[in-house]
């Protein structure tokens, strides 16, 4: 009887390949996951995190009283509010960015237009009172909306990126920047806070509003540099 010599199937040779690109590729898969979940907790950390009153010592160019008002306005943590002018334009009240946003706490002018009062954006006491405004409308809008999150962090990207897109993303608009924006507002404003202040009825830091703050009226004068 003639032996007969089984055939050799080339896809046999094929397969082991395939499974080993497939089970790299699971395994990439899995890692690029893995990081996202590291990265959402990261900022989950920082965001929502219990904020302290403000430390008026830290606030450049004798501006605290001024933030201070705007958080009595807007319900903002002060330190909230300081960070997020350091974020804006680092306490420069001649800021201007490739956009057209002015002043300390860059308003565009159609926003200026609306919360301005027709004061000058590069004027602190009038740039910082419009930011109490928006933030607080901002805000209330967030507390009102239903969207899940933070209402501050819901507000913070709003001023950044429109509470439209908010609405939009129901949440923070998955835009670089304005993830960006919250996550480094919410990580400078520790630096912001009084650690001898704002301590609740159970011994833990959290937002107390201010008192009532006077501010100038008219162009001027600003506060006087530190």
């Amino acid at each position: 009887m003639k032996e007969t010599v089984p055939r050799h199937d080339p896809r046999s040779s094929s397969a082991g390949p395939r499974r080993k690109i497939a089970a790299i590729f699971v395994v990439v898969i899995l890692l690029l996951g893995l990081v996202a979940v590291i990265e959402r907790n990261a900022r989950g950390i920082l965001q929502g995190a219990p904020v302290g009153e403000l430390a008026s010592g830290e606030i450049p160019n004798g501006w605290a009283s001024l933030i201070e008002a705007a958080a009595e306005e807007s319900g903002v943590p002060a330190p909230i509010l300081a960070a997020q002018i350091e974020a804006e334009s680092d306490w420069q009240v001649d800021a201007l960015s490739p956009a057209g946003a002015q002043g300390p706490t860059q308003f565009m002018p159609a926003t200026w237009e609306e919360y301005g009062q027709g004061g000058d954006p590069q004027n602190p006491v009038h740039a910082i009172d419009a930011q109490g405004r928006f933030m607080g409308d901002l805000l209330a809008l967030a507390e009102s909306s239903g969207i899940e999150g933070d209402p501050i962090d819901l507000a913070l990207a709003g001023y950044n990126a429109g509470f439209g897109a908010v609405q939009r993303y129901d949440g923070i608009p998955p835009y670089p920047e304005t993830e960006n924006y919250v996550e480094k507002i919410r990580r400078l404003a520790p630096a912001y806070e009084d650690a001898t202040r704002g301590q609740n009825a159970e011994g833990n830091p959290g937002f107390s509003s201010p008192g009532a703050v006077a501010v100038a009226e008219g162009p001027g004068p600003w506060p006087a540099a530190s």
